[in-house]
């Protein structure tokens, strides 16, 4: 019994260390970054954070931030997509579960008689989080509001910014991402699981 429990002990160590790293941002993998306007989307140079720049084609910076999502890495779009339509404007494909984030255009909110498109719905699987502000030195706009969706791992694919029935958004979106739930979900179960054929022994 005693040997089980130093085994058991070294499973929660590894497993640890192991969920340590898996929710490292820099740990996810992006590939095949596709955009229909053809525009060089990429990730970002570091995390996303207080004066970084996030388009690929302006100087605006980050001026404040969610705390949740301090660090987090993004995809830097470019603010001449702001008109971009199309269910499959952007595509890329991501090696774990993550969980998106877009940063929308606040003058594209429903609370400021906005509307976001219908792929970005609720009905759609997105959570907005009205109270969660991207700040940025754009003062047309002010700041970004936040929205989530968990993905899976693969080919994750997002309209356009004012793909219908859009109206209000002067700014492209930015996608920042973490990452999901599920891959802790995943290690944990893989532990019960070991820890059910040592009791089994």
């Amino acid at each position: 019994m005693y040997k089980k429990f130093i085994v058991l002990v070294c499973l929660l160590l590894a497993l640890s260390c192991h969920l340590a790293f898996a929710l490292a941002p820099d740990d996810i993998k992006v590939d095949n970054i596709k955009v229909k306007s053809g525009r060089d989307y990429r990730v970002g140079d570091g995390p996303l954070k207080v004066g970084t720049i996030y388009y690929i084609d302006r100087t605006y910076t980050v001026t404040e931030m969610p705390k949740d999502l301090e660090g987090v890495m993004f995809i830097m779009t470019a603010n001449d997509d702001k008109s971009s339509v199309g269910q499959d404007f952007l595509k890329f494909s991501v090696d774990r579960p993550v969980v998106v984030w877009l940063a929308c255009d606040s003058r594209g909110d429903p609370d400021k008689g906005g509307k976001v498109p219908e792929w970005l719905s609720e009905a759609k699987g997105w959570v907005r989080y009205k109270d969660m502000l991207l700040k940025v030195t754009d003062t047309n706009m002010a700041h970004f509001v936040m929205y989530s969706k968990d993905y899976n791992k693969g080919e994750i694919v997002l309209g356009g910014n004012l793909d219908p029935p859009a109206s209000g958004q002067g700014s492209m979106y930015l996608v920042l991402l973490k990452p999901g739930k599920k891959m802790a979900v995943e290690s944990l179960n893989k532990l019960g699981v070991k820890w059910s054929e040592l009791k089994a022994k």
